[in-house]
This record gives structure tokens, sequence and C-alpha cells, in this order.
């Protein structure tokens, strides 16, 4: 499987930030989804592939139970297709006491 990352409005450069906040809410503030269009993209994630922002942005302005629930039944069919019946945890790991990030949760921000 070849990684070929989206194409988004800031550059990815090693060590700078990448992350448009005005993209993001560009995308979720507009994105209008409807039946058909989210069901291509749970299939899409059925089929592991990477998300993009827009399709993301399209599960989260679904609207309608229906939907909700078609999401919620597709998260938990690719979670047994990846992980089975089992818990993962995912833990941070840190070599050093500082990073370039600046996330509220961390203690490591910058």
């Amino acid at each position: 499987m070849r990684f070929t990352p989206e194409k988004l409005s800031i550059p990815d450069q090693r060590m700078k930030p990448f992350i448009d906040p005005d993209e993001i809410w560009n995308l979720i503030n507009n994105t209008k989804p409807d039946k058909h269009r989210v069901r291509d993209v749970i299939a899409r994630s059925l089929d592991k592939k990477r998300l993009t922002m827009e399709e993301t942005a399209v599960l989260v302005n679904s609207i309608g139970t229906d939907l909700a629930d078609e999401i919620r039944h597709g998260a938990r069919e690719l979670k047994e297709k990846v992980y089975g019946n089992r818990i993962v945890l995912f833990a941070p790991l840190y070599i050093g006491n500082r990073c370039t990030n600046n996330c509220q949760y961390c203690g490591f921000r910058v």
C-alpha cells in the first residue's frame, strides 16, 4: 500500500505547522452530505482507504438518526476488521520532554 498524502492549502514541510484552521472550518461549515455520499464514504472506510478531510466532514455533518446508525455500524465493522474481538489501547511514546506541537491536553506541548 502506497501512501499518497492529500494536498492541502499548507504544504507538508518537515517541522513546520501544516494545519490550516480556516480550511478545516470551511469544510465543516460548508459540506452538505446526502445519503448516497455518506454511504460512499462508509464503503470507502470499510475498504480501509484513508479518508480525506472532506470525507471526514461528510460523516461529521451527517444529519438523521438513520445515517448516524449506519456510521456507527460501519465504524463497528471496521474496528472488527482491523482489531478483531479485542480492545487496543494506544499511548504516545515520547523520547524527549518537549514537543513542537501545542495540543491543549498534553503536558509535553510547547
